[in-house]
């Protein structure tokens, strides 16, 4: 008893001293960009805004602009994108029971990508078509992938790969087509949070929260699966329909932040694993260390994506995918070893 009760005390402060932390990191971020904005000038525009102190006159309305419309947005988003994916991959990887399972590595991010392109064209609400995108992938690799039965990783992987690289040929076929030129300003393909408004943080926060409550209410199934299909249902777990429920909500969120954010790779497979290696795989933990290490690692690749360049930022897609490949590639070596 009093060990348990030693762990859920460490674990709790845990997630104490992750949260004051990323409340700092988030604090730092907003200083990074092209504009040259001082520290002293951001508390002042944040303390004016929250009606705290009166705005300072040295300050301009662009600097204003900045720091409130564009930079504290987007930082929002990154935190929101963050927690999205790596939970979701870790979602991804108990119902498909594999390492290397993540909605952009089975093709989900890129089928939403489509559908929000489809939806810019002919007008809608963008995470509805998202949404329809994301589904018909999700029904294209388990078709593929046999899931209902046996299925090996490789197979699935392969499935995933393939359903990726057809709707990215697809969503490029558009891009380029398209005589509307302010799609290439959504550059789906790549990830970006350029277009992070208060608006956007605020229909994607309204997704996140029961969807990620529903996980969360998830955990034990999760975990049972995590030991085989045959284990979860002589535990009593309808594996069909947990599997169901799952995949629609994760296709519900993945579908939202794609609308907003572009298709941002390798986060869903990077965290996941680290976070298992580390925590180990219990979903009462995973889920939530997911979510923390999800927000700082892509917080961290966009504070990246924009310094590094002082001729425009990077794409956020690019500065993951340069972390995630590599990581993807371990893996790979991994699984061979195992099985040799």
């Amino acid at each position: 008893m009093k060990h348990k009760k030693a762990l859920i005390g460490n674990i709790s402060y845990l997630y104490f001293l992750l949260t004051l932390c990323l409340i700092l990191f988030a604090c730092i971020s907003v200083i990074i960009g092209v504009a040259d904005i001082t520290v002293g000038d951001i508390i002042n525009i944040i303390g004016a805004k929250l009606k705290l102190v009166p705005l300072s006159e040295s300050i301009s309305k662009g600097q204003e602009t900045i720091v409130w419309q564009l930079r504290i947005p987007r930082i929002l988003m990154a935190l929101l994108t963050g927690i999205n994916l790596a939970i979701t991959g870790a979602v991804y990887q108990s119902l498909f029971r594999n390492d290397m399972a993540d909605p952009y590595m089975l093709g989900v991010s890129s089928g939403a990508s489509l559908g929000a392109a489809m939806g810019f064209i002919l007008g809608g609400f963008l995470p509805v078509w998202a949404f329809v995108g994301a589904m018909l992938a999700n029904g294209l690799v388990i078709s593929l992938s046999g899931i209902k039965g046996k299925v090996s990783p490789i197979r699935l992987l392969l499935s995933g790969l393939a359903i990726n690289y057809f709707f990215s040929a697809l969503l490029s076929y558009i891009r380029i087509q398209s005589e509307d030129k302010q799609l290439a300003v959504f550059v789906w393909g790549m990830g970006s949070l350029n277009a992070a408004s208060y608006k956007r943080v605020g229909i994607l926060l309204a997704i996140t929260v029961p969807i990620l409550c529903l996980f969360f209410v998830y955990r034990k199934e999760l975990n049972l699966l995590l030991m085989g299909e045959e284990a979860a249902k002589a535990m009593g777990v309808d594996v069909s329909k947990v599997r169901k429920r799952l995949l629609v909500a994760s296709s519900i969120l993945i579908a939202t932040n794609v609308a907003f954010t572009g298709t941002i790779g390798f986060v869903g497979l990077i965290i996941p694993h680290m976070v298992r290696l580390l925590f180990g795989s219990n979903y009462k933990r995973t889920l939530p260390l997911c979510g923390f290490f999800g927000m700082y690692f892509v917080l961290f690749c966009d504070d990246l994506a924009r310094a590094v360049s002082s001729k425009g930022e990077v794409p956020l897609g690019i500065v993951t995918a340069l972390f995630g490949a590599p990581y993807f590639m371990y893996l790979i070596y991994k699984e061979r070893r195992r099985e040799s």
